[in-house]
């Protein structure tokens, strides 16, 4: 067994793990949020509306996901939108919508700017070694990393690639893989994307095998591949708010 193989082997134990956890969390939100509702229709919460208690609940589930994965964003954003669904109650009508949504926004890219490796969970090791990351596009041997924010961007892989992390916010990115080659046939994707898209434009006589998590968003595919390709192309990742489209060509 090769070091792709024990790679892979190690990240879908992990992906188990991670998507048994979700699975734990989200259902708690849904118990905790029931008993909520019914206490609110019984006159325990002092007549607080039905769907400010619903989209606070949502929101809080939303604010403690972000905390796991260590998003700014995901967690800002979430406060923002619960101060914007409460704000009469909370006596903060004179910063909705929008000053919030700026203030948010200014607070995601500040935060990011000064705590860079704070949601770095997945590293690119080239060697044995974190590779370093620039703010927009970095590549060291068959590793590939590329990052978008507040903008659109289009990216073409040529040459061997083991591995492709990206991370896109409040933008688009398109990555074309058409004249790539995958080391020993095998290639795997990480995406981190919120408030914006992403299109990987993938061989359509390869396997591809995606395993991504959405959070008011979605992953699709546009086309078929070959379920039998030599080639196969893993993509994970999370996205939230925002769309991932696999195209193939």
């Amino acid at each position: 067994m090769n070091e792709i193989e024990v790679s892979i082997g190690q990240d879908g134990e992990k992906k188990k793990m991670g998507k048994r956890g979700r699975k734990i969390f989200w259902g708690m939100v849904l118990v905790f949020g029931t008993i909520a509702l019914l206490a609110n229709k019984l006159g325990y919460l002092g007549g607080i509306g039905f769907w400010s208690i619903a989209i606070s609940i949502v929101l809080a589930a939303i604010f403690i996901d972000g905390m796991i994965k260590r998003s700014f964003g995901e967690m800002l954003f979430s406060i923002a939108f619960f101060i914007i669904a409460n704000d009469e109650m909370l006596g903060l009508e004179a910063i909705t919508p929008w000053p919030v949504l700026l203030a948010a926004c200014a607070l995601t890219i500040g935060l990011k700017m000064l705590f860079p490796r704070f949601g770095k969970r997945h590293h690119i090791l080239i060697n044995g070694k974190s590779a370093k990351t620039v703010s927009t596009e970095n590549r060291e041997g068959s590793s590939v990393y590329y990052e978008n924010a507040f903008g659109s961007t289009v990216k073409y892989i040529t040459g061997e690639v083991s591995e492709v992390n990206m991370e896109n916010s409040f933008g688009g990115i398109e990555v074309y893989f058409s004249d790539a080659v995958l080391v020993n046939n095998t290639a795997r994707v990480h995406v981190e994307s919120s408030f914006g898209g992403v299109e990987l434009y993938v061989p359509s006589d390869w396997k591809v095998m995606m395993n991504v998590d959405t959070s008011f968003g979605a992953a699709e595919e546009t086309g078929h591949c070959n379920p039998s390709g030599e080639n196969t192309l893993y993509v994970e990742g999370e996205v939230s708010f925002g769309g991932l489209d696999i195209k193939y060509i």
